[in-house]
């Protein structure tokens, strides 16, 4: 029996691949990556990641990001068959960005899109050991939007809250970017709570969004923790 000939590279399967988008706070992780590349098979294992450049607001360089990475590893955009992007709560113009630029290319490539909680990205480099966890975003005003990691490294929304609400969750840890309000940090260190800085990074979205389902684009929505400062700004005026 005569042994079939090996298949050309050309008939060889293409490569398929997962991008991650994760963009929500860039205050919080400036050197973190917001865009990964994982290869779709057995390891899901990480192709490539890269940040945005120093210098260049984000919101202008997402797409190109995304552009170079994926031409750097052979990724063609129909090999492109599943999208994750971080949804919040963050920053409104970068959510804006994020999200808009998820749903175009979801919608155009066809892809599967998954919507992860921005608090599971960061819950991710959160070790056992500094569980139960608080993992503040979207600081403004003396208030966060806050999740608890519980000690399992379950995690629930607790929603907006001040300092004051910080002693009823038995806490070892409260996670928060360069934003994280003052009287979080003097009441978590009346508490004896350790104070951690928040990581959010493309490279972990994927396993971030472990179990969630699929959505379509049209479903997508970030999530914002108050609404920005133009919107109650202009229903003043038009109600002046």
């Amino acid at each position: 029996m005569s042994a079939h000939p090996s298949p050309t590279s050309s008939e060889r399967a293409p490569q398929r691949f997962t991008l991650a988008i994760e963009l929500s706070n860039p205050s919080a992780s400036p050197k973190a990556h917001a865009v990964a590349l994982f290869v779709v098979d057995g390891s899901n294992a990480l192709v490539g990641s890269m940040a945005i450049p120093a210098g260049v607001r984000s919101s202008d360089a997402l797409m190109g990001v995304i552009e170079t990475l994926c031409a750097e590893h052979g990724c063609a955009p129909s090999d492109i068959t599943r999208l994750l992007v971080s949804i919040g709560p963050g920053g409104y113009t970068a959510l804006r960005i994020s999200t808009t630029t998820a749903k175009v290319l979801a919608e155009t490539l066809g892809c599967s899109l998954v919507a992860v909680p921005t608090a599971r990205v960061g819950a991710c480099s959160i070790k056992p050991e500094h569980r139960p966890a608080l993992i503040a975003l979207a600081s403004k005003n003396e208030r966060a939007h806050c999740s608890i990691v519980n000690a399992d490294g379950s995690i629930e929304s607790v929603g907006v809250i001040d300092a004051s609400a910080l002693g009823a969750y038995n806490l070892k840890s409260i996670v928060g970017d360069g934003h994280l309000p003052g009287s979080f940090v003097e009441q978590g260190e009346k508490l004896g709570v350790q104070i951690m800085a928040l990581v959010l990074d493309a490279r972990r979205c994927l396993e971030a969004g472990a179990g969630i389902e699929p959505i379509s684009p049209d479903a997508l929505r970030p999530i914002y923790a108050s609404e920005p400062d133009a919107v109650p700004q202009w229903r003043a005026r038009t109600h002046d």
